[in-house]
Formats: structure tokens, C-alpha cells, sequence
């Protein structure tokens, strides 16, 4: 085999290494590393126009609302330059987060221009040491335009800056890009393929009333948190979850969510209650609830595909692993449940579960596959292969009768190109060269030969036979006239 075709095998199965381990993982199989986000919002005058009722500002406190005290997170706004609003601030403390919480209201949309270049710059300068320090550091970018300083040729320049220097320095120093597009006139282009490279993730917010969905969507795989499935907007709550936030879609802007509990009674954003925040916007309702009451409960007058994220002491765990050794591309998935940061290993809980994968390909086709039993290590595992190019979604859904567990993350599948055999070398024949004369071979005449020289020797017969007829008579002609004359 070819040195260069040994390269090439070597750099495909490399990328598959890293390419097929979900984005979202942590350093440890035991661990999710504490974030280091910064959230970066077009503030140029377009916004007026492209988000009117600036319902990025809402989204951006959902997930803000859903990191942890372990998290730290930093707000920018961009138009002709990046401008910090708050630097990183560990959300360890209730005032803390509300800062950062009110750090989203001092974005403007008053910016004449739209340095993508100047965002991301800030955001690697505020990331640059997380890593070191343990931390998994993401950048929310958020723009509904063009790379533009108001001169064309230095806009160009710097757009290609960003591919050139600041996408290896993404790499890097690990920092993974989610870009959201507000329209179909932003760089498209220019924001999938930052997210693509640094492993992160690109979506098109063509409305406002969405954009809190790509928010849950990002913290969903940056931090994997524990879930409650959803059956027709239910819910069941068990003896271990300790809280629970709740993100309900609305019909329209003037939807009122309600809440029912177990025991019948109703909840709104005007109920008052010690352990109930109520947080109220034009495409969404955000509500957490300290130590619910347990059993079903059920979220009324609401959209659907709702949100239930739970912080509770049983809690669901998944891992990714590529299978090096497989002729094809697969996927080894392990999950199991942990409590007290132990795996539970108890045969009457193990036994008790359901454990369901969902995975949704890139063209939108779902398919189910059931997890074996666990082994004696508490860990349940599954094995897929994809079929094609692209993000997929996948989603593990634990049930029993005593309690109910979901996660949601994604993975990027990249195959490797089919090996097209090459095709055999064409035999050449040797060319031909003149030989000496005495060394030219004489071939014995074929019958078709013979039979031409005996057609000649018949001729050559036939007229000397005439020639000779011809000269008898005439010679017989000249001895009768002399005869006549004698």
C-alpha cells in the first residue's frame, strides 16, 4: 500500500477517534466538568428588526437560569466591537446570578456594525486558561448578519482572520462554538462552519418564538442534565429529586400555563409559594419547584415539547465510546444510575428498569433500541452504528414504577469515505522493431496461397497452348501458299 494512502487511513480512523464521543463529555466517566460559558448578543440596529421583542433576552436567561452554582458565566454584546457586559462570574451565589441575570437587559440594538471577528476574540481572551483550571469553556454566539466594519476589503480580511487564526486557537485551547443564526441573511456559512470545527453546534433561529429551544437544546449538551420524560405533558415525581425546573412552551404570548399536582390543586405564575419561581415571556414559561410534591403531575394549556430537568440523588448517566476495533464505524454506549456518587447496583432496582435509546438521524428518521440487562457492575450497555453523515440526537429514557429518568445529547457522525479498489495495471504490449533481413523469418504459404499459384501455372499453360495453336496454323497457312505458288 501507498505511504500516502497509510496517511490517509490513519488521519480518517483519528477523526473518527474524536469525531464519535458525544461533544458533551466530561474529563471522567464519573465527572461533568463545571462550565465556563460566555454568551455573546448582537446588539447592531438589524436587531431591531430581526428580534422586535427582543426574545433573545428571555432565552438567554433560560440558560442561565439552568447552570449550577459550579458554573461561571460571562455576557458580551458585539456590534462594531465586543463589549463585556459582565466578566466571568462563578453563579455560586443568588446575586450573583442575578447580575448575570440583568447583564441580558443591557444589551442594546443600537451597533451601525457587526464584528463577528471582535466577538469571538473577546470570548477566546475570557476562555484562554479553562481548561487548565478544569473547566469546560463554550461560547454562545448569537448574530443576524454579515461580518461587517464598514469597509468591504477589511471586513473580508478579517472574516478570513477568523478561519485562519482564531478557529486553530478555538481548537486549541479545546472552547467549542454554538453559533445561532437570527435570519437567512446571516453568515450561515461562516457560523456552521466555526461550530463544526471546534465540535460544537450551528442552528438557524428563524423566529424569536424558537430561539429558547436552541438555548435548552445547548445546555442539554454542554452540561447533560437529568430529565423527566414527558407522556402528554406528565410527569412523576419520586422520593429523590430535590428540584425540578420546568420550561413550557406557549401557544401564543398571551398563554397562561398552569400547573396541576398530585393531590388535584393548581398552580399559575401568581400562586404564591416559598418553594415556587414563576418565570413569565412572550414564548415560554420557566418554573422551578423546591421538593414537589410526589407523584404525577401535569402541565396544563401548554405546547408541547416541554422541558423537565431535575436535580434529584438517583440520578441517569451515559458515556459514549468509539469501537476501534469494529470494520465499521460504532458506537458502544454504557449507562447506568448513580446515587451518592456511587453506581446503584441493587438487583431489585436494576431489575425494576426499562432503559430505552432513541436516536434521531440527521434526516429526521427515529429509531428505538433496547439496552441489554445490566452487568454486575450496575452498567447497561448498547452498541450503534450510523448510517450516515451529520448530527444525530439521541435520547436515554429510564422508567420503573417508583420513579422516571431521560437524557438528551447529541453526536457527530463523520464515515469514512469507501475504499474504491484500483483497478488493475493494463498489460502493454511490447512495441515492434525492424529486423536485419537475414534475421526476417520465411513462412511456409498457406492453402489459400497454394491455391492462387496453381490458378497461375493453369493460365501460363492455357496460353502457351494458344501461342503454339496459333503459330501451327500460321505456319501451315505460309507451307499452303507456297505450295500454290510452286
Amino acid at each position: 500500500m501507498p505511504t500516502h494512502s497509510r496517511h490517509h487511513d490513519f488521519i480518517v480512523l483519528l477523526i473518527l477517534a474524536l469525531t464519535y464521543v458525544a461533544p458533551a463529555c466530561g474529563e471522567t466517566e464519573n465527572e461533568i466538568l463545571p462550565l465556563d460559558a460566555v454568551v455573546i448578543m448582537d446588539s447592531s440596529g438589524s436587531m431591531k428588526n430581526t428580534d422586535p421583542r427582543e426574545l433573545r433576552k428571555p432565552a438567554a436567561k433560560l440558560f442561565i437560569t439552568l447552570l449550577g452554582e459550579e458554573d461561571r458565566l460571562s455576557v458580551v454584546s458585539f456590534s462594531d466591537n465586543a463589549y463585556p457586559i459582565t466578566f466571568l462570574t462563578p453563579l455560586n451565589s443568588e446575586r450573583n446570578k442575578q447580575r448575570s441575570l440583568t447583564a441580558t437587559d443591557r444589551v442594546s440594538s443600537k451597533g451601525i456594525y457587526t464584528n463577528i471577528h471582535a466577538a469571538i476574540h473577546k470570548g477566546i481572551s475570557f476562555l484562554k486558561k479553562s481548561k487548565q483550571q478544569q473547566r469546560d469553556p463554550i461560547i454562545v454566539l448569537m448574530s443576524d448578519g454579515q461580518m461587517d466594519v464598514g469597509d468591504e476589503q477589511r471586513s473580508l480580511e478579517l472574516r478570513q482572520k477568523i478561519m485562519d487564526e482564531l478557529v486553530p486557537e478555538l481548537i486549541a485551547h479545546k472552547i467549542k462554538i454554538y453559533s445561532i443564526a437570527f435570519t437567512e441573511h446571516s453568515d450561515q456559512t461562516l457560523l456552521q462552519e466555526i461550530a463544526d470545527a471546534t465540535h460544537g453546534k450551528y442552528a438557524l433561529a428563524a423566529s424569536g418564538d424558537v430561539l429558547h429551544k436552541v438555548f435548552a437544546q445547548i445546555f442539554e449538551q454542554s452540561k447533560e442534565p437529568n430529565m423527566l420524560p414527558l407522556n402528554e405533558n406528565r410527569f412523576l415525581i419520586d422520593p429523590s429529586i430535590k428540584e425540578i425546573t420546568i420550561v413550557a412552551n406557549k401557544n401564543t404570548s398571551e398563554s397562561r400555563v398552569l400547573l396541576e399536582s398530585p393531590s388535584g390543586a393548581q398552580y399559575s405564575s401568581t400562586s404564591k409559594m416559598d418553594n415556587l419561581k414563576w418565570f413569565v415571556s412572550d414564548s415560554f414559561d420557566m418554573i422551578t419547584l423546591n421538593r414537589p410534591e410526589q407523584g404525577e403531575w401535569k402541565i396544563l394549556l401548554s405546547d408541547e415539547d416541554n422541558k423537565a430537568y431535575i436535580v434529584a440523588d438517583l440520578q441517569l448517566r451515559t458515556r459514549f465510546e468509539y469501537n476501534t476495533e469494529s470494520s465499521q464505524p460504532e458506537l458502544n454506549i454504557k449507562t447506568w444510575l448513580k446515587q451518592d456518587d456511587r453506581v446503584v447496583t441493587e438487583e431489585e432496582i436494576i431489575r425494576s428498569i426499562e432503559l430505552i435509546l432513541e436516536i434521531q438521524h440527521p434526516d429526521g428518521q427515529v429509531e428505538e433500541q433496547v439496552f441489554s440487562d445490566a452487568d454486575s457492575n450496575g452498567y447497561f450497555l448498547t452498541h450503534y452504528k450510523p448510517t450516515m453523515d451529520g448530527i444525530y440526537s439521541a435520547s436515554v429514557i429510564a422508567t420503573s414504577k417508583t420513579f422516571e429518568r431521560q437524557q438528551i445529547f447529541s453526536f457527530r457522525a463523520q464515515l469514512p469515505e469507501p475504499v474504491i479498489p484500483e483497478p488493475p495495471p493494463t498489460p502493454v504490449e511490447p512495441a515492434m522493431t525492424a529486423q536485419p533481413e537475414s534475421e526476417i523469418n520465411v513462412t511456409e504459404p498457406n492453402e489459400e496461397s497454394g491455391d492462387s499459384l496453381l490458378q497461375a501455372v493453369m493460365i501460363f499453360m492455357i496460353v502457351n497452348v494458344v501461342i503454339i495453336f496459333i503459330a501451327l496454323n500460321a505456319f501451315l497457312i505460309y507451307r499452303m501458299r507456297k505450295n500454290k505458288s510452286t
